[in-house]
């Protein structure tokens, strides 16, 4: 049985292999910006947030604001820093930008729960089908399916015993690379933690926010007497 361990100290936002998603804005603020708000909440004692060598002022500029406390940092430098970190890595992702502190909170305590790392992911509902030259030949049942998305929690022994950083590009790779040295827990997630691969998602993801505010702002807003 694995022993429980304290969440993660070290938080990590890679916007490196995503392109300029990252930087789409959503309710006036650029992807990342939403996404290192939400590790500033959780109360990320080191927060790294990595970039290409050509982002680099433009993230350090916008992050300042939300995040004085974060560094912006290329992978190399970022590495030699968190295999002295004593409790794991978190891994958000800025195209996850609307997953809350909260949400980040219960996956980190399901990995120190069971001592192993954990991500998350949401279930898949379009419809799947296989293709063999061009022609349609069957569907896939969409219950063994899963989207990934932030956060992935790394156990603390699988950040001692790594030979190098993880690829953190893409969550399928960094899962596969999980997985390679130790179990990964699932944990679902909610709706809005969605991941959002273009400007016509993030387009969708602010309506969809929208729309919750505006029904949440409904259900508590008091009656009147007419």
């Amino acid at each position: 049985m694995s022993t429980p361990v304290a969440r993660p100290d070290h938080a990590v936002l890679p916007l490196v292999g995503r392109g300029d998603v990252p930087f789409a804005l959503l309710h006036r603020r650029p992807l990342h910006v939403h996404a290192v708000r939400a590790l500033v909440e959780l109360g990320s004692h080191a927060i790294s947030v990595l970039v290409e060598p050509h982002q680099r002022e433009r993230v350090r500029h916008e992050v300042s604001r939300a995040a004085p406390m974060a560094r912006v940092l290329e992978v190399d430098e970022w590495w030699k820093e968190v295999v002295a970190a004593p409790t794991g890595l978190l891994v958000h992702d800025p195209l996850c930008p609307l997953a809350s502190a909260g949400f980040l909170a219960s996956v980190a305590d399901e990995a120190a729960r069971t001592g192993i790392s954990a991500v998350a992911f949401r279930p898949v509902t379009d419809t799947v089908k296989t293709v063999v030259e061009d022609r349609i030949q069957g569907t896939i049942d969409r219950e063994g399916l899963a989207g990934l998305i932030a956060p992935a929690v790394v156990a603390q022994g699988v950040v001692e015993s790594a030979d190098g950083p993880p690829p953190l590009g893409d969550f399928g790779e960094l899962v596969a690379w999980m997985r390679a040295r130790g179990d990964v827990s699932l944990v679902k997630g909610p709706s809005l933690a969605r991941r959002v691969d273009d400007t016509s998602a993030v387009n969708l993801l602010e309506c969809v926010d929208e729309l919750r505010r505006q029904v949440r702002a409904e259900d508590h807003a008091p009656l009147s007497d007419g």
